[in-house]
């Protein structure tokens, strides 16, 4: 679970974003501007981005949406794709549906003009998502748009609903936070959204080709009770599970289970993120088999070279046997005394 905030021109243009990372923020959603028109860009959004960008704070943006047609929300978002143009982000795009105007609509219109907003983002290569709070998620097919897109949902109360998706929630709109001057929303997302973009080669960065991208989850720290619920879910939708120190691994899972464990994890406020399994150890080379048949053969000849060998000690033997021999003949004896003889005279 990462801690984060998101801000506007409301918190001021001078947010000192080094205390903000100091204080333990992990990200920054920033709004990027409203409406139509490229002139209600928010005036603090440039700087935002490039403080948090120098102090590598990861961000997102959001964008707060009027529109009520089809039309309008192809005009929106082609204004937010012209003020976010050339730049990164690790989190994703939003759309801020939560216009009292809209409440009018129908919930199949609303829902397809959020649908057709969120199409237009993923064609440019951003990673779309929607925000809305729990009362306001009645006026769309919330369920629907949770199969397909990220979902930030604020809920401020304690006991809030837990039914309702969601990979982000933002929990209070009055949190105080070092380097900002008053009040501050602030928000808990439960996946890995900087590794799951740039894995893709989304929010502009190019796609790592090989980047390990995995589909079983970390769940935790979790308790004892929690560790229990999360088995039980884990086993209801057949995915492996197993025990990790305080945290519980759980997976392969498909999107949709995917969908269901990060849910519920939320639900129990426990942190969710990608888990990788270690890299297996390097097997050993396997020895080759001793053929017997050539053990046979070499044993066959080291018995002939050792034959060899006696054959050709005997034959020394002989031969000193012979030399011993001769030194023991009295004439040879006497031969051996005068060369010792001649040698000394010749020493003098």
């Amino acid at each position: 679970m990462m801690n984060g905030i998101d801000v506007s021109k409301w918190q001021g243009s001078k947010i000192d974003w080094a205390k903000v990372k100091a204080a333990g923020i992990d990200y920054a959603i920033l709004r990027a501007g409203y409406g139509s028109y490229i002139s209600q860009k928010d005036p603090t959004f440039e700087r935002n981005y490039a403080e948090c960008k120098r102090l590598g704070i990861p961000v997102g943006v959001y964008w707060y949406v009027y529109a009520k047609t089809l039309d309008g929300i192809k005009q929106e978002v082609k204004t937010l794709l012209e003020a976010i143009k050339g730049k990164q982000f690790e989190y994703p795009i939003y759309l801020d549906i939560e216009n009292e105007a809209q409440a009018s609509m129908t919930k199949a219109a609303l829902t397809q003009m959020i649908e057709t907003g969120c199409t237009a983002l993923e064609q440019a290569g951003y990673f779309a998502g929607v925000y809305t709070y729990t009362s306001f998620a009645s006026y769309m097919d919330y369920a629907g748009l949770a199969k397909k897109y990220t979902m930030w949902l604020a809920d401020y109360r304690k006991n809030y609903n837990t039914t309702l998706t969601r990979d982000m929630h933002q929990y209070t709109s009055t949190g105080n936070v070092a380097g900002i001057g008053g009040r501050v929303d602030c928000n808990r997302a439960y996946v890995d959204f900087p590794a799951i973009i740039r894995a893709a080669g989304k929010n502009g960065f190019e796609k790592e080709d090989n980047t390990m991208y995995s589909d079983t989850l970390k769940i935790g720290p979790v308790s004892g009770g929690d560790r229990k619920t999360m088995a039980a879910l884990a086993e209801s939708l057949n995915l492996p599970h197993f025990d990790a120190g305080d945290y519980i691994i759980v997976g392969p899972a498909s999107e949709g289970d995917r969908k269901q464990i990060v849910a519920k994890a939320q639900s129990l406020g426990l942190g969710v993120e990608n888990y990788l399994p270690p890299e297996p150890e390097e097997p050993e080379e396997p020895k080759p088999e001793l053929d017997p048949t050539e053990v046979l053969e070499a044993v066959a000849a080291l018995d002939k070279m050792l034959d060899d060998m006696d054959g050709k000690l005997d034959r020394v033997l002989e031969k000193l046997d012979l030399v011993q021999q001769a030194l023991e003949n009295p004439a040879a004896q006497q031969v051996l005394d005068k060369l010792e003889k001649a040698g000394a005279a010749l020493a003098e």
